[in-house]
């Protein structure tokens, strides 16, 4: 038997079972709050409440004190698939960590990464593999924190892909949309053909049941048609799974949609084949993600076991110098010690009379003494200059929303007839937000492209369509369009550029 801990904003969730074949046995599920604010996107804001929650809820359902998988949906655990070729475990982890060194998984501090096998293709020797990465400290905090509650850390998983990888039988030559409400964290998964596109996260406003949530829905529903049309693919999507609500919700949010498209079916989570739930399959909606972390995974690098590495590598490093500096000492003393005895039996004694005046005068010692503090000093002012350079490099680097900025986007709707509006820009973040109108969804979505094409940005996201009314009774589309600037790379100046030259 095995137990899998989901960890949410407001709820802690296990499932107690095993895996059977393709799918899972369910044994037990379990669910208990957890206090308000202790638990944020996967990240611990408070150690002790967490540390006693997970004790009690051990302690009132008499769990037994085994090892558990703990399941996350956080941006501190981050998940991604890739191609890799066939080759050893070892050279898969080297590969892995070349693939991702300039990526933004690369952009963590003390990063761990871990790695499992989703599928080989022995024909063209390649396999898929999902890598997750997080921070050290992050990985080390869950760790504790089990420990004081009793338990053992056997593994931690990013949830979505978890569940993705679960969901993907069900979805096998389907076009389908899975989607789990999580508080007000909602996850997409689309699979096209049975085929794995993407996922995403976003967050929802409205209550289930309402007209206000229906549209929400339906309007990530219109986003995932446009990325169909943008990537050409010849399908057609109807299905959507829900999970997260009672079947009345959904019976509620099928008939909203069915008035607003009558091509697409909305009906509620159901395990995959092959799997069973010994309270019945209506549990289900409510336990995705424990329930996911039942079936048999291919781990060849645990994140825990490359967090025990990386902690051993440095404790190893510093271990390594403590017993090499004594050593290095006493060779060093030795071969001093060899040197003057040579000299000593090699040299006349009036030769050694001489050497030892010359070191012992007062005029050399002074010498000597203010040579080792102009050196301490110029060793200072280099550490300063340092830090001024690493500052200034930072600040021309900031990015800058000047007229510029506002010229390329206008210049990119010009070109499509698509109109802006510019709402907001945070100066710390140096994100835009703005709106874009057209009464032609294409020339949006062009219009999108070219701007993810500019290199003044760092990235480009974009919410779901909205079709509006205006003023003069015309219907045109909106989206809202998310921009954040990239950083500015100094430009040498022309003395450095003549250098170069020369």
């Amino acid at each position: 038997m095995s137990e899998v801990v989901f960890l949410s904003n407001t709820n802690i969730q296990i499932a107690v079972g095993s895996s059977a074949g393709n799918g899972v046995k369910v044994s037990k599920l379990y669910s208990a709050p957890l206090p308000e604010g202790a638990v944020l996107n996967g990240v611990v804001m408070d150690r002790d409440l967490v540390t006693d929650t997970i004790k009690s809820t051990w302690q009132q359902y008499k769990l037994p004190k085994s090892e558990v998988m703990l399941i996350l949906n956080s941006p501190q655990l981050r998940a991604n698939r890739i191609d890799a070729p066939i080759q050893a475990d070892k050279k898969t982890t080297d590969y892995i960590a070349r693939a991702t060194a300039d990526t933004e998984y690369g952009r963590f501090t003390n990063p761990v990464t871990g790695w499992y096998l989703i599928s080989k293709d022995n024909k063209a020797k390649t396999q898929k593999v999902i890598y997750e990465t997080a921070e050290f400290d992050f990985v080390k905090t869950y760790v504790e924190i089990f420990e004081k509650a009793g338990l053992k850390l056997k593994t931690i998983h990013n949830g979505v892909q978890i569940a993705t990888e679960y969901l993907a039988k069900s979805a096998a030559g389907k076009t389908i949309i899975y989607m789990i409400l999580d508080g007000n964290s909602l996850v997409t998964i689309f699979f096209a053909d049975g085929k794995f596109y993407y996922d995403s996260t976003s967050r929802v406003f409205s209550q289930p049941g309402s007209p206000e949530f229906a549209r929400e829905i339906y309007s990530s529903v219109s986003s995932i048609r446009q990325f169909i049309s943008a990537q050409r693919l010849e399908v057609t999507l109807k299905d959507i799974m829900f999970a997260g609500i009672n079947q009345p919700q959904v019976s509620s949010l099928a008939n909203d949609i069915l008035n607003m498209d009558s091509e697409i079916d909305v009906s509620i989570a159901v395990p995959p084949q092959g799997s069973t739930i010994s309270d019945g399959p209506a549990a289900f909606p409510f336990y995705v993600y424990p329930i996911a972390g039942l079936r048999k995974i291919d781990e060849k690098l645990p994140i825990l076991k490359a967090s025990k590495q990386s902690k051993a590598k440095g404790e190893g490093a510093g271990f390594s110098k403590k017993l090499i500096l004594p050593f290095a000492g006493i060779i060093a003393l030795a071969l001093i010690a060899f040197g003057v005895l040579t000299v000593i039996k090699l040299s006349k004694q009036s030769e050694l009379k001489e050497i030892n005046d010359y070191i012992n005068n007062p005029t050399v010692v002074a010498q000597v003494a203010e040579y080792d503090a102009m050196y301490a000093n110029m060793e200072e002012i280099g550490t300063i200059q340092g830090g001024a350079d690493l500052l200034n490099e930072d600040i021309t680097s900031y990015p800058l929303p000047d007229s510029s900025v506002n010229a390329k986007i206008l210049a990119a709707a010009a070109a499509h007839d698509v109109q802006i509006k510019f709402n907001t820009y945070s100066a710390t973040s140096g994100v835009f937000s703005i709106t874009a109108s057209s009464p032609i969804v294409d020339d949006i979505n062009m219009f999108i492209a070219d701007l993810m094409s500019l290199d003044i940005f760092y990235n480009v996201n974009y919410t779901g369509y909205n079709l509006v009314t205006t003023e003069e009774d015309e219907s045109i589309w909106q989206i809202n369009v998310v921009c954040t600037l990239a950083g500015n790379v100094p430009t040498p100046d022309a003395s450095e550029a003549a250098g170069e030259v020369n």
